[in-house]
């Protein structure tokens, strides 16, 4: 009888464990792509450039990217709820900064401490659920965690644009900040356990250059980077920077509908997140397809997404204006399917032991490309507005990112050939 109650409460507390990760990925994910709306504001208040201002955005993912590579091994050390804990109060004061800031050097500054905050999360998520939850439990609770993301990206979509007109953006950004404070505490209690380094003796340093060697010594991990190269930064670019001022732009009829361009896009990847592993499975069943195979014709139907975003965006007229959200809704469901199919994959071609960290090297190298496209972009934007006007603009980047993710699939197919 104790024996059971005893169990009851680790599975309560391990319930209520997962609860706090799961705020702490909304919270992330609304912090990653809130400056699709929160930025044009900021540009049109104190006259930044498209490129100043994806530079700000991008702030984020710089050190979000390099802590992928220590997030494994210190969820390892300190155990994934400190770990993440800490890193919800450093961006809690990162929302501080950035939501006083009127310079790019202190906006860029609360972005990168955001950037720095958040960068536990998934990595530490993960390894709760590993440590927690077996089998198809793990499964089915990390796809739960993409549908909550998709909900902080819904909420950083219309739902700030309504509230932004009514409230400031400083008490907005203040109020998250205390939010994410006391979760930060919350996660460091809960979650008190310790983890002595699974390799014995080995230090910080080696344990980072094994979780990198692991990825780039097998063919299909390198191939599987490569596809996931082509979610990470149409993600961060589109939703999370670009869409409402670019569907505004191109339906300035509709400017005050433009919110609902992120939340369409929410809409593809929460039906991703929540039916798309059985289709996935139905159709590799069906056509007797490898799960990589099976990414790669995905990633060729979100570089045809990607294209149909510029076509749906030439009329100002509510026609096209509705289109353009199903092309969002398009886009929303090929980029989360890639990102849980992605997951998938690399649990495929790792032990349980080191799929998390091959995760971490994953998102690093997906987060670096994230902070360049982001201000890449903006570049690219200020270079063609003069000539074409800002709605070509964002047809012609989108158009070359396409491109680029044509490249990246080819390649991906041409490893796993070589490997079978």
């Amino acid at each position: 009888m104790d024996m059971s109650a005893g169990r009851n409460s680790s599975s309560r507390i391990k319930m209520i464990g997962l609860m706090g990760f799961y705020l702490a990925y909304f919270l992330s994910y609304f912090i990653k792509l809130s400056p699709s709306i929160i930025m044009p504001v900021l540009q049109a208040r104190f006259n930044f450039t498209s490129g100043q201002t994806g530079f700000i955005s991008s702030m984020y993912f710089l050190p979000y990217a390099t802590m992928q590579l220590f997030v494994g091994p210190l969820c390892r050390k300190f155990g994934a709820g400190p770990l993440t804990g800490a890193g919800m109060i450093i961006g809690a004061a990162g929302l501080l900064i950035f939501s006083n800031g009127t310079t790019i050097a202190t906006l860029a500054l609360g972005r990168f401490l955001l950037g720095l905050g958040t960068s536990p999360v998934f990595i530490g998520m993960i390894y709760y659920m590993r440590d927690c939850f077996e089998g198809d439990r793990y499964a089915r609770y990390y796809g739960l965690g993409i549908f909550v993301s998709s909900i902080g990206s819904i909420v950083a979509a219309a739902p700030l644009k309504a509230l932004l007109e009514v409230v400031s953006s400083e008490t907005v950004f203040i109020s998250i900040a205390v939010m994410t404070f006391v979760l930060g505490a919350f996660m460091i209690f809960i979650d008190r356990r310790r983890r002595v380094a699974q390799e014995s003796g080995q230090n910080l340093l080696a344990s980072i250059g094994k979780d990198v060697r692991i990825t780039f010594t097998s063919r299909m991990l390198v191939a599987g980077l490569m596809l996931w190269l082509i979610e990470a930064p149409s993600l961060v670019c589109y939703q999370g920077l670009w869409c409402t001022k670019w569907t505004a732009t191109a339906f300035p009829a509709h400017e005050s509908l433009s919110g609902l361009s992120g939340i369409a896009i929410s809409i593809g990847t929460i039906i991703a997140s929540t039916i798309g592993e059985n289709w996935v499975n139905a159709y590799k069943k069906k056509t007797g397809r490898t799960l990589g195979q099976t990414i790669i014709r995905i990633c060729l139907l979100h570089i045809l997404a990607t294209m149909l975003l510029s076509f749906s965006k030439q009329a100002d007229n509510m026609p096209m204006f509705c289109c353009s959200m199903l092309c969002d809704v398009f886009f929303g469901f090929t980029t989360g399917s890639i990102i849980v199919q992605g997951g998938v994959y690399v649990k495929e071609y790792t032990t349980a032991k080191d799929n998390a960290s091959v995760m971490g090297v994953y998102n690093f190298i997906g987060c670096i490309s994230q902070q360049l496209s982001q201000w890449l972009t903006g570049v690219e934007i200020d270079l063609l507005v003069v000539t074409t006007g800002l709605n070509m603009a964002f047809c012609l980047t989108f158009s070359t990112m396409a491109i680029i993710f044509c490249f990246l699939t080819v390649i991906s197919k041409a490893l796993m050939r070589k490997r079978d």
